[in-house]
């Protein structure tokens, strides 16, 4: 592996060696910056492709109109803004809370969505932008449809001013005309830009993208049909675990009452602001709490560099087993994989009633609650148990890891009463992993049209 500014060989430098010498370069003059181009994360700019030039990330510079994008299958170190591994951490802190009893179960994205967050240079405006990469960033990296790169990858990268290039060729091509006279302009200005400008870029690059909108005017139903709406959309997904799983694996993600669903996070547009919506928690109170990436709430220091670190133990785990697979000649055979998982419990190996709780080789731990009976092509397994609250004292969190309650904090989206009485209109932008939109798909959807729910 080597630095992709000065091309040093960091193979042997820790995760934190190797932020601290990209941080150095960072903070290098711009006159010491290379001319060479980042191979894979660094784009050209509309903003100076006429002048021929890319430009390094340098302190000068990388807060002012950069087009960098990164996504989670680039072999190099992340932006300092982008951060992978949050939705396992989250998971892991929402799997503690329902040991604790206080959440019934939870469902999540895809596990290797990414935060990004708003810089300097564009935090009036930048949200919508932002929420654009993170969404770029997950449908390239996703298993389900992988003819989805080539469209998002090409002629034109993602990234904040690619993106303006992205809607103006969509407008000049027949898209939202109705956008186009509101906005007239895009490239090279600080225009806020929502859901359905998103929705528009997607579309014009065949990727099927929905809008749905929310009129809420009674205050007696507060946020309801939003938040039954996004708990159906993840929960519909969810089923998918249990409907296509063949494995043991597969059937007891299913069965955990917190697991990621194969789905991509949802766009959430209210009064100018937008957010990413990555899963919802559902407490023992019967409370709805949604899950959010916000891009004007960068991840403290600690959870950033936890969710380093589990990105990191998932990569290497990741390669070690395509190395194992490779070696053993194809996939696994299930009674190999069956005994590869540990199993915890407290309390006697009976069934008297004990927690269990199953861990797999990524440490994506799953708790079983009450009877479950989980059939495969070869035979039956069966689990019983129920959580149990253990009162002795827990474990001492490390100094430099958050606790499981700072975490689901940070992405628990609060919206308070008076707030809500002025932000009654909402709309999501949701990608149903569909077929790529075909030229004929393509043509009817050049005038956007949306669900509509009160």
């Amino acid at each position: 592996m080597h630095c992709q500014l000065c091309y040093a060989n960091i193979e042997s430098l820790s995760i934190s060696e190797r932020q601290r010498h990209y941080d150095a370069h960072f903070q290098e003059p711009q006159a010491n910056a290379s001319n060479h181009p980042r191979s894979g994360s660094l784009k050209k700019s509309s903003s100076w492709t006429s002048k021929g030039k890319w430009r390094i990330p340098t302190a000068a510079n990388l807060e002012n109109d950069q087009d960098v994008f990164w996504y989670p299958a680039i072999q190099t170190l992340p932006p300092s803004n982008f951060t992978p591994g949050l939705v396992p951490v989250l998971k892991k802190a929402l799997l503690k809370s329902h040991a604790k009893g206080t959440t019934t179960r939870a469902v999540l994205c895809y596990d290797r969505a990414l935060y990004i967050s708003r810089q300097i240079w564009d935090a009036g405006w930048g949200c919508g932008y932002r929420n654009f990469l993170m969404s770029c960033a997950a449908l390239m990296d996703q298993p389900y449809q992988p003819l989805y790169f080539p469209l998002l990858d090409g002629p034109i990268p993602p990234g904040i001013r690619n993106l303006q290039v992205w809607i103006e060729e969509a407008w000049n091509n027949g898209f939202d005309q109705e956008g186009h006279a509101q906005l007239k302009k895009l490239v090279d200005t600080n225009k806020w830009v929502g859901t359905s400008d998103l929705c528009v870029a997607f579309l014009s690059r065949g990727i099927p993208a929905e809008l749905v909108d929310f009129e809420i005017k009674d205050s007696n139903k507060s946020l309801t049909p939003l938040t039954n709406w996004i708990v159906q959309y993840f929960d519909k997904h969810s089923k998918k675990l249990n409907h296509t799983s063949t494995t043991v694996t597969g059937a007891l993600l299913g069965a955990s009452p917190v697991h990621c669903a194969p789905c991509m996070p949802l766009i959430l547009q209210n009064d100018g602001h937008s957010c990413m919506v990555i899963g919802y928690e559902l407490t023992k109170s019967g409370t709805v709490n949604l899950l959010v990436f916000d891009p004007s709430r960068p991840p403290p220091k600690r959870l950033r560099n936890k969710a380093l670190s589990e990105f990191s133990s998932a990569l290497s785990l990741r390669n070690k087993r395509r190395s194992r697979e490779s070696t053993s000649g194809g996939n696994l055979p299930f009674n190999f994989e069956l005994k590869s998982k540990r199993f915890k419990m407290n309390g006697k190996t009976t069934d008297d009633g004990s927690e269990v709780i199953w861990v797999d080789d990524e440490d994506n731990e799953i708790e079983f609650v009450g009877q479950r009976t989980l059939r495969d092509e070869q035979g039956e397994v069966k689990f019983v148990g129920q959580v149990s609250h253990k009162k002795d004292s827990e474990p001492t969190v490390p100094v430099d890891e958050p606790s499981y309650n700072d975490v689901l904090k940070h992405f628990r989206w609060e919206i308070r009463t008076f707030t809500f009485k002025r932000k009654y209109k909402y709309q999501i932008l949701h990608f149903p992993l569909e077929e790529p939109l075909t030229e004929g798909q393509k043509r009817r959807k050049k005038v956007l049209t949306s669900e509509k729910i009160s």
